[in-house]
Parts: structure tokens; C-alpha cells; sequence
């Protein structure tokens, strides 16, 4: 069976990275422009060099993809759409690479014959997106970066193209699920200014910086399951760095084979964190994908020569200068042709120009991207040109076939800015908000429970966890795992025929992939999905949740009050990371084979909770809560306050509810979080 060769798409922080790219073989590349891409400090392009980066990429038959893989602010997304419009106008990119659901709203109503990449910052994890992927018109999904082979072939099997990261830096954290940075840096990974907190030591060791992925070794395999396309990060890496990277990739994925011992230990080199890591594609997870960058590490990379080396492209030139007829040149690169007919030739009164001559001056390409590979010349005994006459039609030729080459690479579609409206798709009502109880890790005793189901309106326990046998009428709602894969899938089904069963009414749900296991329940979106505008609100809505979380990140009255559901949270620590591995067996304090929690410690003394999640996944929760219990009449129109429990004892739990029915100030240490940042742009 013939294997699928698929896309080589390098990072392009810079022009000259761009160019490194190019020249080593990749088939697309993507940066970004301007404020709008999960790479805030890499270069990004200005609009000249937006100008000659495409110029470049046209010239060379590479695919250009924008990174608009940001969440935005309401004042933001008109920004957006004139940047998109810019770029319709003069480039016409082909394709964008989008996180925020408001923004791919809006892209869909203003340009829609775009194409659109779901960014891995979506968190998909299996096949079950396509359907809800469809109806937005994407094409494309970036699948996270924790899939196993398994995982992936099936998603690859899904309908859509998918694409893939091989190589370069992962996060401990799920994409796009990480609040670290925001909580305790205030610089946001989901806004593209990442500190990396991942990276630094916890109680003097380095429990959630993971070694970078590489993946070749397993190329002929990941061809043969289908996927669309191969991906390096690396939007912050040298040129360097980004040539000697796909120059090996391009010749793994053409030759169809595995790297070599050399080529791995020459990527090693170019930069690694003691060693590499193909721990989540092969399902061996564990201690052995941590990994910091050493001194030696760092000495390799020095000691590393890399020459980019530049690729230009081979052309053809024919010419005839007869008597009688204007001079004609033709220059011919792959399919393309350009013509172009100059002065006429005059009898020769002194030296006739040669055919050597002539053959001479047209192989002369300069600083073009061209190499002439064969000249013909047809030239009548007897005549004479100028020089700069003959200059002039090797320039003007090449000029023509630039500009043939860059039009036939540039997609045709129409580029006509529609206008797109916000609607409001229920009419908040002007009552008391509601009140949420959202418990982690397990649930809360039958005692306790009681008294919440007499006090809240809505009670949230974790899908997979075992809780009392009570009468919980249509309050309780279960939460879905933050990532189900497509091998999780029957299980999780199970367990949902299972509370449907037990009369369970509703479903909180943080990840749009996961609607299809949600027929039958009242859903509730849970934080992960990120709303930060209004658009993504109403998106919500109508794909039928009746609620959402609005981010953390924002001040609630960042969402128009004209879509109904917001709910925001007003007590808990933030979950500030979910993990693929168990942060706390790498600490060395897992212990319960059902429940387990560890403590992990940063350089101030601060310390995070670590709790089990589902499958023996991890969340990290902020060492302080967030506490906004006698603040919430300065919410705005939310419609439910959810208060949110990890580590607290009951007795805690206890005088939190009474803190809240009596909007008491806090006692000790706390974070008034997004509140404090007031109701700009996050």
C-alpha cells in the first residue's frame, strides 16, 4: 500500500528563520502578525516584512499559515478583522490558524471562503470534534501534542485533515488549558506571553519541565497512518536551529525512513533538555520525559556548525535577436514562463555581439532567487545591442516570471469583507444569580452534601469518582474529564449511560469535542473552553449550552450581559495546569490508587496542590484561592457564582458558605485575581 507523504510546516519567528525554512525544504510555514499569535515575543513580522515573506514563500511554492491562536477581548476582534482584511487584500494566506471560538464566528460571517486550522490551543484530543469542526467550516485540526500512535491513527481517520507536532517544545500542561503564567506571573500562555513556570525548580528539582518531543524515528509510521501534516515549534528558535531542523525532516519524510543515530544525536546537538522524549506518542509516561537544559546541552549547541545554505531555483532562458525584429527573451522555471520582447537590433558597425556573448550576459541572475541552468540564443550575424539593452531583457524576463510564479502560488478565492452581527440569544433575566458547589478529586461527604443540596442550586462532582446515594433531584451535574481520548471513549460512555441511568441530569463539559457524548443532558461549558468575548458566548449558546464559565482571565463584565449563562468563579484555587502525567508519582507522593494529592513548592515558599484527575492525570491548583465572596455585587450581570473546592476540610468548606452568604471579607492569603486587573483587555 502506497504511503501518505505528508506536509513539512516549519516556524518562521523571523524573516531570516522564514528564509531557513525555505531553503531547507519545508512544504508551509507559519508566524504570525502583530499582537494576535500564541508567540508574543518572537519577531512577528511588520507589514515590509510581512510583504517579503510572503514574496518568498510565493517564489518558492511554500504554503503560508497565520497564527491568530489567541483568545481576545471584545475590543479586539474588530482589530482582528482588519488585519484579516489587510492580508485578503495584498496576500491571501492559505489558511489561519484560530483558537478563539468568537473570532472563528466572526472570520466565518466576514471572510468566509478562508481557511481556517483549528490550533492544537483548542485542546482537541480524538476524532469526536469533526462533527462540531464541520459546522464551523474548519478543514484542518492541530491535535494536542499528549496523543499516543494509537490515538492519533484513529484521529486521523476522522474526516478532516489533521496535523501533527514531531518536533521541538511541549508543554507539561495541555495547550491552551494552562492559567500558571496568568495566576502567578500575570503574563498569560493563552494570550501568547508565557513565563514559563514549567521550567523552574520546585522544591529544588524540576517536576513539570518535560524534555522537547522528537519524533524521528517513527516518520515511515506516522505516514502510513494518514496524517496530513508534520509540524516543528520553534517560533522563538535561531534560523540556525530552524534550517538544520527541517533539512533532516525533509529527508526522513522523502525517503520514507527513520532517522539515523547521527541525525538524532545532530538534533540532540542543535538543542534538546537532556535528551529527547517520545514518551507520550508511545504511552510511557513518567519521570523519564523530564528534562532540563543543562550546561553540556548548552555546550553542544555551541559547539554545532550549521551553514544555511540558500536554495535557488533552476530556470531555462531562451533568446532571439534577428534582423528586422524586436529582440525576445523567455525564462522558464518548472511550469511557469515569462516572456518579454525589448528594442530591435541595429546593424553592427564596429564588433557584432556573439552568441558567447550573449550566452554570458543572460546567465548573469545577480541577487535573484534564480539560477540560470540553460541557456539557447538564436542571433543573427551582424547585429548589435547595447549592454544595457540585453540587461534590461534578462531583468524585465525575471521580474515577469516572479511575479507568473508568486500569482500561480497565491490561491484564488474571493477576498470580499461581509459584515457580521452579534446577536443576543436569551434575554438575561433580572434575578439573583445562581450558585454553584463544584467539588475536585471526590466528593464530599453525605452529610455535607445535604446541606449544599438545601443551599445550591446546582452541585458539580467529577464524573468518575464514586459519590453518596442521594436524592439530588435536577441539581447535580457531572464533570467530564478536561481530555477524552478516542481510547477513553467506551469507558467514559459508560459511565454517562451509567448516570443517565441514576437520573442524573446534567453535564459539565470542557472541551467542544466532547458534544457527542452529551445527548440527553443539560449542558454546562465548563473553564477550559475559554470565553473571553461575547461572540464565543453566544456560540455557546447556540450549540446548546445552557451555561458557561467565563475565563478566570477576564473581569465577568468583559461578556455582554446579552447572552445569558455566565457563570464566574468566586471562590477556589484556580486550576492552574492539567497534566497528561502524574505530577505527584514523579514527586514520589503517589500512594492511593483512587485518590491521591501531593505538593509541589516554588522558589517564595508558595505551595500548589497537585490532585488525581481521571486516568491518573493531574491538575495543579494555585496556592491561594481566589476570593471575590464579598465582591460580588461588582460582577455584573453573571448568572451563577460558583465556588470552587479542592483541599478544603469540611469545616473550611463550612465557613466559606457562611462567608458567602454574608459577603465577609477574607481572612489570609488570597487573590482577588482578574478583579484587579479591572475590565480592559486581559
Amino acid at each position: 500500500m502506497a504511503h501518505k507523504k505528508p506536509i513539512l510546516l516549519a516556524p518562521a519567528g523571523s524573516l531570516d528563520a522564514l528564509r531557513a525554512a525555505v531553503y531547507a525544504g519545508a512544504d508551509a510555514v507559519y508566524f504570525g502578525g502583530g499582537d494576535f499569535n500564541a508567540r508574543a515575543f518572537a519577531t512577528n513580522f511588520n507589514d515590509e516584512e510581512m510583504e517579503s515573506a510572503f514574496n518568498i514563500c510565493r517564489l518558492y511554492g511554500v504554503k503560508v499559515y497565520i497564527t491568530l491562536n489567541t483568545l481576545l477581548s471584545d475590543k479586539e476582534l474588530p482589530r482582528v478583522l482588519d488585519f484579516v482584511e489587510k492580508l485578503e487584500k495584498h496576500y491571501r494566506p492559505d489558511a489561519y490558524i484560530v483558537q478563539d471560538l468568537g473570532l472563528i464566528s466572526a472570520l466565518r460571517q466576514s471572510f468566509p471562503h478562508i481557511p481556517l486550522h483549528a490550533s492544537t490551543q483548542m485542546q482537541f484530543h480524538s476524532s469526536h470534534c469533526v462533527e462540531v469542526l464541520k459546522r464551523y467550516g474548519i478543514s484542518r485540526v492541530v491535535l494536542a501534542r499528549e496523543l499516543s500512535r494509537e490515538d492519533i491513527k484513529k484521529a486521523a481517520e476522522c474526516g478532516l485533515e489533521t496535523e501533527i507536532f514531531v518536533h521541538g517544545a511541549i508543554c507539561v500542561c495541555q495547550s491552551g488549558g494552562c492559567l500558571m503564567s496568568s495566576f502567578i506571573g500575570g503574563r498569560s500562555g493563552n494570550r501568547g506571553k508565557c513565563a514559563q513556570p514549567c521550567r523552574q525548580a520546585y522544591g529544588g528539582k524540576y517536576p513539570l519541565s518535560l524534555k522537547d518531543m522528537c519524533l524521528a524515528k517513527y516518520i515511515p509510521e506516522i505516514c502510513d497512518m494518514g496524517v496530513d501534516c508534520l509540524k516543528i515549534e520553534g517560533r522563538m528558535k535561531s534560523p540556525e536551529y530552524v534550517w538544520e531542523t527541517v533539512r533532516i525532516y525533509r529527508g526522513l519524510i522523502d525517503g520514507y525512513r527513520a532517522a539515523t543515530k547521527d541525525e538524532l544525536m545532530r538534533l540532540s546537538a542543535l538543542f534538546s533538555r537532556s535528551g529527547f522524549t517520545d514518551g507520550y506518542y508511545t504511552s510511557r509516561k513518567g519521570p523519564s520525559m523530564f528534562g532540563v537544559r543543562t550546561d553540556l546541552d548548552k555546550e553542544k549547541s555551541r559547539a554545532l556548525n550549521v551553514e544555511i545554505k540558500e536554495r535557488k531555483l533552476p530556470i531555462t532562458v531562451s533568446c532571439e535577436i534577428k534582423e528586422g525584429k524586436n529582440a525576445y527573451i523567455k525564462a522558464t522555471c518548472g511550469n511557469t514562463s515569462a516572456e518579454y520582447v525589448g528594442e530591435m537590433p541595429q546593424k553592427a558597425i564596429n564588433r557584432p555581439i556573439t552568441a558567447e556573448e550573449l550566452t554570458a550576459r543572460l546567465s548573469k541572475t545577480g541577487d535573484t532567487a534564480f539560477l540560470v541552468a540553460d541557456v539557447s540564443v538564436d542571433v543573427d550575424s551582424g547585429l548589435i545591442m547595447p549592454m544595457s539593452a540585453i540587461n534590461a531583457l534578462r531583468r524585465l524576463v525575471l521580474d515577469r516570471l516572479f511575479d507568473e510564479i508568486t500569482k500561480s502560488n497565491t490561491p484564488a478565492r474571493n477576498t470580499e469583507r461581509k459584515g457580521f452581527s452579534q446577536k443576543a440569544y436569551r434575554t438575561p433575566m433580572d434575578v439573583r444569580p445562581m450558585s454553584v458547589a463544584r467539588f475536585e478529586g471526590k466528593a464530599p461527604s453525605e452529610r455535607l452534601l445535604k446541606i449544599l443540596l438545601e443551599r445550591f442550586d446546582r452541585i458539580e462532582l467529577p464524573l468518575w469518582v464514586t459519590r453518596p446515594d442521594l436524592d439530588y433531584g435536577d441539581k447535580l451535574s457531572l464533570v467530564m474529564p478536561r481530555a477524552v481520548y478516542d481510547s477513553d471513549g467506551e469507558a467514559i460512555k459508560a459511565l454517562l449511560q451509567k448516570a443517565r441511568g441514576e437520573g442524573v441530569c446534567g453535564i459539565t463539559v470542557p472541551n467542544l469535542g466532547m458534544l457527542p457524548f452529551c445527548e440527553g443532558f443539560t449542558i454546562h461549558g465548563d473553564y477550559p473552553l475559554n470565553v473571553t468575548n461575547t461572540l464565543t458566548a453566544a456560540e455557546l449558546s447556540k450549540l446548546g449550552f445552557e451555561s458557561y464559565v467565563i475565563s478566570a482571565e477576564i473581569h465577568p463584565k468583559g461578556i455582554s450581559k446579552g447572552v445569558a449563562g455566565g457563570e464566574y468563579v468566586v471562590y477556589g484555587k484556580a486550576p492552574l495546569m492539567h497534566t497528561e502525567n502524574c505530577i505527584i508519582r514523579n514527586a514520589g507522593q503517589c500512594r492511593d490508587k483512587n485518590y491521591c494529592k501531593g505538593v509541589i513548592t516554588d522558589k517564595t515558599g508558595a505551595r500548589f496542590t497537585v490532585m488525581r484527575e481521571y486516568g491518573h492525570r493531574n491538575t495543579i491548583y494555585n496556592s491561594v484561592p481566589t476570593y471575590l465572596l464579598d465582591k460580588t455585587g461588582e460582577l455584573g450581570g453573571v448568572s451563577s457564582h460558583i465556588l470552587f473546592f479542592t483541599d478544603e476540610s469540611e469545616d473550611e468548606i463550612m465557613a466559606v458558605l457562611n462567608a458567602y452568604e454574608k459577603g465577609l471579607s477574607p481572612n489570609g492569603a488570597f487573590t482577588r485575581a482578574a478583579l484587579k486587573r479591572g475590565t480592559g483587555v486581559f
